[in-house]
């Protein structure tokens, strides 16, 4: 029987160029990941049994991250916005997203570590495991807003039935992480933001909410110490003054110490205790100082070449929803990557930003990989005569 126009088949990736190049691009990011994991706390002895290890859980997680890639690209992605008056699977993850959230400062579920509440315990503590809700909020959120604001049923150009709702979940989103993470409460709001705009919201309706963000910013940066002081640094990271500025100075002497080539894998010096947070927030200049120029080159031409991919899903797209869908997630990856390595090279002040798919972490390489997997779904499932080639 003749394909109707409108009928849809999940091809194989032999037939899925579009799909091909990011599951492969997406592995080999996960590849470097542990590489580069393995290699930053390569020399740092750590207490406790091995298999609480960053090293080793992360080396678990990736694969884990791999095989859920690999599984749920299958998946028909129009799943998400079932229903005839609410998209209830997309609404189910975010609810649980939210759930999570709030879980998250009930005394004995959630822990801290240095200072915030940003983790559920997941096991026995001697694994060391935990679940970062807002990671899944990241997620989820903009997976929701495109499946509700694609509805024939909703307008996205309506200022009291859509913009107006869409606000304020991004608004309980955003404060529920605030407080514990605010670079990932901004990406939240960017993501959200973008999301809307590719739905069809006006953009001058996100406009006039600036005097909201302002003063958000004032009240969560400006006048606290410890976050203005962060941006201080970013200015002046030479100074000798300000303790912040110590992340960010060591940062740029991994990056510059690294030249054209670098050290060599697992011959970085700064990781050996004088740079923080070298296996997440600054593994960027970790790899600049082992991999050099060159190096640095190569992952963000990796990186460059997963956006162009995800772009490519979003343009190709069947349906409004598969649009909004492939081009909201890709967004969301790619602000993040752009976000961590610019924070790295002190064009940012430091906010907490993982590298995707190359930090150390379980949430987020599983989130991400999720994220990339619907992505793929996209191009998998659309129609037949939309597609045209590689």
């Amino acid at each position: 029987m003749a394909r109707t126009p409108h009928q849809t088949h999940c091809p194989s990736l032999q037939d899925n160029p579009c799909g091909k190049g990011l599951i492969l691009t997406t592995l080999a990011l996960l590849t470097l990941g542990v590489v580069m994991v393995h290699s930053a706390v390569a020399s740092v002895a750590e207490p406790g049994p091995w298999y609480a290890r960053v090293d080793i859980r992360h080396t678990a997680f990736a694969i884990v991250a791999a095989g859920v890639l690999a599984v749920l690209w299958r998946f028909d992605y129009r799943r998400l916005a079932d229903g005839e008056k609410f998209p209830r699977v997309a609404g189910l993850f975010l609810g649980l997203g939210l759930i999570c959230g709030v879980l998250v400062f009930v005394p004995g579920v959630g822990f801290a570590k240095g200072g915030y509440y940003r983790w559920i315990r997941i096991g026995p503590a001697q694994y060391s495991i935990g679940f970062q809700p807002s990671e899944l909020i990241k997620l989820a959120l903009v997976v929701f807003l495109a499946a509700w604001l694609s509805r024939e049923s909703v307008n996205p150009r309506s200022f009291k039935k859509a913009f107006l709702p869409a606000m304020g979940l991004i608004g309980l989103c955003a404060a529920l992480v605030v407080t514990q993470d605010f670079g990932t409460a901004m990406i939240i709001g960017v993501s959200a933001a973008v999301t809307l705009i590719l739905a069809g919201v006006p953009w001058y309706y996100l406009a006039s909410f600036i005097p909201v963000v302002a003063g958000g910013f004032y009240a969560f940066v400006v006048q606290s110490p410890h976050r203005w002081a962060r941006i201080t640094a970013m200015l002046d990271p030479w100074s000798l003054d300000n303790p912040s500025a110590y992340q960010a100075r060591q940062s740029l002497l991994a990056i510059l110490t690294g030249g054209w080539t670098g050290k060599g894998v697992g011959r970085g010096t700064l990781k050996l205790g004088f740079l923080p947070e070298d296996s997440t927030d600054f593994i960027f200049s970790v790899f600049c100082e082992e991999w050099g120029f060159v190096g640095a080159m190569m992952l963000m031409g990796l990186v460059l070449v997963w956006i162009f991919l995800a772009r490519r899903a979003a343009r190709q797209a069947s349906d409004r929803f598969a649009a909004v869908l492939a081009g909201s997630l890709g967004f969301l990856i790619a602000f993040q990557a752009v976000m961590h390595i610019a924070v790295d090279v002190v064009v940012l002040p430091p906010t907490g930003m993982s590298m995707p798919f190359i930090s150390a972490g379980g949430t987020s390489l599983l989130l991400m990989s999720a994220a990339t997997a619907m992505i793929v779904s996209v191009t998998a499932h659309r129609d037949e005569l939309s597609r045209n080639g590689f």
